[in-house]
This record gives structure tokens, C-alpha cells and sequence, in this order.
């Protein structure tokens, strides 16, 4: 599920907005968390307390304008993953923009079809670039970022994802995902059990604790391999 964050003052504007993303999200049968604001103190507070992963923000607003809002997500919180797509009646912001690594430019009043060009691109951009997971449930499309990823489990005909926010579950085959993710510092501890290597904080000989303390087996027949991967990688058991 892509989580989107859109901060407007002009509340009729952040409505229509939100709704052309429901449409976008039935027609291309992805899986959207809308969250609208209607100042830059609140979508900073929400930046701050959660994880989002596309800002659309405007620019003309009163205390902390949008450009500001974008240069402290930047600067202050340090969020640099954070795609932000402003939006506006003017186009004179091309310099301010450029400074705080903007994704993309929308002008009010902004037509579905101008939408959809843009979401289309970030959508190709997250995939291409590999920062996202993108699987299938429910006949919808749904996204987790790959280095929130914990683990994968095999649950009968299910696999279970783990990550730091959430668990999710959905119809696909654990050797289908390590084929697609092995080159992603990916490993098996467990024939039914794909982890994450960048989320191990210890190594030990028959388990491994992930860095949000929780520990998983490492079964018999995957103590030599998981040994020999750990040696490789430079961590110690």
C-alpha cells in the first residue's frame, strides 16, 4: 500500500484532489492511504510521526508555505526518500523547487489526465529503481519499500511479509520471491523463511535477532550456509 500524504489550505481543491486519486487508484487497481492536511505545521507533524511515501503539497499557503514545508522534510528531518510533488496556480517556483529535490510539478486546477501522467511516472520510478516491493493481493496492486522489509514467510499457500510498520499476507511462492529478490541481500534461514540481511543485527549459530529485536530460527540443514553467508558479508556468529 502506497501511503500518500496531501497538505492544501484550499480545502475544496484538496477534496477534488483526493478524489482523482481514488480514481486513479480503482483504474490502475493499486491500493492508496489518503491522508489530507490543510496547513504546513500539520503535514510536518504527520512527516514526523509516520512514514509516508508521496507528498503532495501546495505551495501558496499561510505560515509555512509549501517550499519551506519541503526544505524542512529535507534539512530537519532529513527525509531525502520522500517523493514531493507540489502543486499550484503559478509557475515562477522553479529555482525554490529545484533546491529541495521536487519529484514533479502539478498547476491548479489540475485535470486526471495530468494526474495520471504523473502518478504513472513515480509508479515506473519506484519500481525501476527497486526501492519498492510490489506484489499482488485481493486483485489489487500493493507496494511496501524494500528496506522496511523484515522477512518473508511461507504460511501453507500463503507468504507472509514483515515489516518494521506492518504484516500483510498474499498468494505467491517463496522461490518466486527469492529468485526475484537474491540479488537484494536477500537469504533463506528457513526453508519456509526469506530475510532481509540489512535488517540482522546478530548472527548466532542456530538463530538470527533482527534490529527490532526479534528472533528467528535458523534451521539445521541452513546453519552451514547461513555461516558461510555471514562470514562472506563480514558479521561474526
Amino acid at each position: 500500500m502506497m501511503k500518500i500524504l496531501l497538505c492544501d489550505d484550499d480545502e475544496l481543491f484538496a477534496e477534488d484532489l483526493e478524489r482523482k486519486l481514488e480514481q486513479y487508484e480503482i483504474n490502475h487497481r493499486d491500493e492508496f492511504d489518503i491522508h489530507v492536511v490543510n496547513h504546513g505545521e500539520e503535514a510536518l507533524k504527520q512527516l514526523k510521526e509516520e512514514q509516508w511515501d508521496v507528498l503532495f503539497l501546495d505551495i501558496e499557503m499561510p505560515n509555512i508555505n509549501g517550499v519551506e514545508v519541503g526544505t524542512r522534510v529535507r534539512e530537519q528531518l532529513q527525509n531525502y526518500g520522500l517523493k514531493i510533488i507540489y502543486v499550484s496556480s503559478q509557475r515562477g517556483y522553479a529555482m525554490d523547487l529545484f533546491k529541495v529535490d521536487t519529484f514533479d510539478f502539478l498547476i491548479k486546477p489540475v485535470k486526471y489526465e495530468e494526474l495520471e501522467e504523473v502518478m504513472d511516472k513515480l509508479m515506473n520510478t519506484l519500481n525501476r529503481s527497486g526501492e519498492m516491493f510490489v506484489y499482488r493481493k485481493k486483485g489489487q496492486t500493493a507496494r511496501c519499500k524494500m528496506e522496511d522489509i523484515l522477512y518473508f514467510e511461507s504460511q501453507l499457500k500463503k507468504t507472509i511479509v514483515v515489516t518494521r510498520q506492518k504484516t500483510d499476507e498474499f498468494y505467491a511462492s517463496l522461490k518466486d520471491i527469492y529468485e526475484e529478490l537474491k540479488d537484494k541481500r536477500f537469504f533463506y534461514c528457513h526453508k519456509s523463511i526469506l530475510v532481509n540481511y540489512d535488517r540482522v543485527a546478530e548472527f548466532h549459530y542456530d538463530k538470527l535477532v533482527l534490529d527490532n529485536g526479534e528472533e528467528l530460527e535458523i534451521s539445521q540443514a541452513k546453519r552451514k550456509e547461513v555461516r558461510k553467508l555471514s562470514s562472506e558479508m563480514g558479521m561474526e556468529q
